[in-house]
């Protein structure tokens, strides 16, 4: 057991994650401000996908950490207590808990309540570990406070913690106007529907004031108000998935997102075959006049002080009409194999870069072809034909793939931390993926290297390593 001192209260939930079992329903989204960025944790899912349940050996160091952090013999009496019925702690932890933050920075968590009397006794427990104030009542609702600002409150449904004073958190439980709160909001609807166990809501008006000049890069006639993100969480036997969707509101939102689509088309897979499985790929697809046009609008090459350059860009990027496929292969030589292919008008791209002195020589290849600029370095041939190449590309707007072995390896000539870095990834993961799976919606996969062990696994090992 590690010789250091841990939250009891912590260790006590965590045991009660472990030892659940079954669940019931609340309503608690009147509590949470319709303008607050929200987290919803599925500690049933959780603890179910990680097995930690399953773990004899694991639960018995844990409760031994527990007992060995008590201070008192009712803190140790209470603990075989849940471990015999964690219903006893009176908090029902296998329900989703919500974290959440509001524009002033407060931080503030909700959750199901089981038996309130067994939850007072758990904290007036606590409170003699002198990790809280003894409970004590106002106007029908208990509370403590940890004394200093963050106060817990609760009531036969669900316990609220929170940095509000205990008046505001009362007029909470009490008032059941659901106006200005997420209990009207149907974009934390559509974040209950999710399947993840961990879920996010960021409504992007809290944005507004922490980031310099937001407004001035936003769409004409936008609000950051009718934007928000939803993220998803989802892992199975070998996979971790993060679904993202942005959710738009306003008729200024949607023609943004509908003028982005005509700038990145969707790719018709002409040079896939020719993008051998490597390090790194990207494809994409693209209407080059109108990505110009959308840069000139925000004063893109002003901003980036190349305004000079403009004209010069402009020329580039208005032969770009189509498919982008990039590859990065083994380093061999010194060298990384890699490929570009870009769908060009013509080939101005190839005249410019000769201009400006880039020439065909040995292990570089570029030129035009077939409607193509493209660049081949190292050993690899253009347009050849390659054995493996990627699948599901066609028909998306991007996609984006990396292996993390040959990712680590090709790091390792650029930079040290780097590649130390891919490597620490890479122990567990073999290859990650991102691409779009419709028009407000991208998805990041990461392929395990066990193909029969959920992610989640690993994380909660390392996660009892950290307090055992």
């Amino acid at each position: 057991m590690k010789q250091r001192k841990i939250n009891l209260m912590y260790l006590l939930l965590i045991a009660v994650f472990v030892l659940s079992s079954c669940a019931k329903s609340s309503k608690i989204s009147k509590f949470i401000p319709a303008d607050a960025a929200v987290v919803s944790i599925d500690v049933k899912q959780m603890f179910e996908k990680s097995k930690v349940g399953d773990n004899e050996e694991a639960k018995k160091k844990l409760l031994e950490t527990i007992e060995g952090n008590a201070k008192t013999q009712d803190s140790k009496e209470l603990i075989k207590k849940i471990v015999e019925d964690p219903a006893k702690a009176g908090v029902d932890l296998r329900e989703p808990i919500y974290i959440f933050g509001d524009k002033e920075g407060k931080v503030g968590v909700i959750g199901t309540i089981l038996d309130k009397d067994d939850f007072a006794q758990l904290l007036n427990t606590l409170a003699k570990e002198g990790d809280f104030e003894a409970v004590k009542e106002k106007d029908g609702i208990q509370y403590c406070t940890d004394g200093n600002k963050y106060t817990v409150a609760f009531d036969d449904a669900n316990f609220y913690g929170s940095e509000s004073t205990i008046d505001d958190i009362i007029a909470k439980f009490k008032n059941d106007d659901t106006q200005n709160t997420m209990a009207e909001n149907e974009d934390f609807a559509k974040l209950a529907e999710g399947q993840g166990y961990i879920k996010a809501l960021i409504p992007m008006a809290i944005a507004e004031g922490q980031v310099a000049d937001i407004k001035k890069n936003l769409p004409e006639g936008a609000e950051l108000k009718d934007l928000s993100i939803i993220m998803n969480l989802t892992t199975d036997k070998g996979v971790a998935k993060l679904d993202v969707e942005c959710l738009a509101k306003s008729d200024a939102w949607k023609k943004s997102i509908d003028e982005s689509n005509q700038m990145c088309g969707k790719i018709s897979g002409d040079y896939v075959k020719y993008i051998e499985k490597g390090a790194f790929a990207i494809f994409a697809n693209f209407n080059g006049k109108k990505l110009f046009e959308m840069m000139d609008k925000k004063d893109v090459f002003k901003d980036l002080g190349i305004d000079a350059q403009k004209e010069l860009a402009k020329k580039v990027l208005e032969s770009i009409d189509g498919d982008l496929a990039i590859g990065v292969g083994e380093v061999k030589g010194g060298m990384p194999n890699a490929a570009v292919y870009i769908k060009t008008k013509d080939q101005s791209v190839v005249d410019l870069a000769k201009e400006n002195g880039m020439n065909p020589e040995k292990g570089l290849d570029f030129g035009f072809k077939d409607g193509a600029t493209y660049v081949a370095v190292g050993e690899t041939s253009a347009f050849t034909e390659v054995k493996e190449t990627y699948q599901n590309v066609k028909g998306r707007r991007f996609y984006v793939a990396c292996d993390l072995d040959l990712i680590s390896n090709l790091a390792g000539s650029v930079n040290r931390t780097a590649s130390q870095g891919a490597k620490a990834i890479g122990e567990h993961v073999s290859s990650a993926e991102m691409y779009d799976t419709s028009d407000t919606s991208i998805e990041l996969v990461l392929n395990m290297k066990d193909k029969e062990k959920d992610p989640l696994e690993y994380f909660m090992q390392m996660f009892l390593k950290q307090i055992m």
